[in-house]
């Protein structure tokens, strides 16, 4: 059910209108992913990552909504992996038209804490979103109003506060999380745990060495940090693909105690 008013802009619902600027997320930040994501080995390793740990939970014909979904790159793989009931939202509508350019028909410019739905989703996915959010358990709260009885949250989170580094920063981030700081918020606000694990484990080493060499001084973010170059050297962004395709196909078998990220699939009390 949607609960509040809204206009339509280039077929997309536009709920509100926000700054380009926000600092939860800067929109120039899309532009870049849009170039990038269908090359880079880290957005290549990740979708493929949560559609195999999605694939035997969430049913092909559930109602799916992905928030803070940038470009839409993740969805549109959804899509093509079987997920055809699956729409998006965004803060920035540069990221919404990149979106419908993917051929994401359902797209809504909305804030996740001013959220126009109750009881409208099957599955609510967050991915690499909630770390932007002071506020991140109103955000959890707004997502359980959100999600039918019983329905499923999907997250992804940057972990580990030791490996917080510029990029952080630059991406708006306001923490990294822990395994035990996110199950501790999810079921504080209404949801029981499916399964928690970390992933880019193989690469942990070197996004520690990225925190060494790339030190969050603290200093203002200038312009030209947000339209930063993502673009990688062709036979490292191969070896790096490589070496994380095979830790998704063995993930199972890894000790679940750290690593460059976080899945939890958690499920409405």
């Amino acid at each position: 059910m949607i609960i509040h008013n809204y206009k339509e802009i280039s077929g997309i619902k536009v709920f509100c209108e926000i700054n380009k600027n926000h600092d939860d997320y800067n929109a120039q930040g899309l532009d870049n992913l849009y170039q990038a994501e269908e090359k880079h080995f880290w957005f290549i390793a990740r979708k493929e990552f949560i559609l195999q740990e999605i694939k035997p939970i969430i049913d092909f014909k559930s109602k799916i909504i992905e928030i803070g979904a940038g470009t839409g790159n993740v969805s549109r793989y959804l899509k093509q992996n079987g997920y055809e009931n699956i729409s998006v939202g965004e803060m920035h509508l540069n990221g919404l038209l990149y979106a419908q350019n993917y051929g994401i028909q359902d797209c809504y410019q909305f804030n996740l804490l001013n959220a126009p739905f109750e009881n409208e989703f099957d599955t609510v996915c967050i991915f690499d979103v909630l770390e932007h959010i002071e506020d991140d358990e109103l955000a959890l709260q707004n997502v359980s109003t959100m999600l039918n009885k019983r329905g499923n949250i999907i997250l992804t989170v940057p972990s580990h506060k030791w490996l917080w580094n510029r990029d952080d920063a630059i991406a708006g981030h306001k923490t990294r999380y822990t395994k035990k700081d996110l199950i501790n918020k999810l079921e504080n606000n209404g949801f029981d745990i499916v399964k928690a694990k970390y992933f880019f484990i193989s690469i942990t080493p070197l996004l520690y060495l990225r925190t060494i060499l790339n030190k969050d001084d603290s200093s203002v973010i200038n312009k030209n940090e947000f339209s930063k170059d993502m673009s990688m050297n062709p036979m490292l962004n191969y070896i790096l693909l490589s070496i994380t395709r095979i830790e998704n196909k063995i993930s199972k078998f890894l000790p679940n105690l750290f690593g460059g990220s976080l899945f939890i699939i958690a499920r409405k009390k």
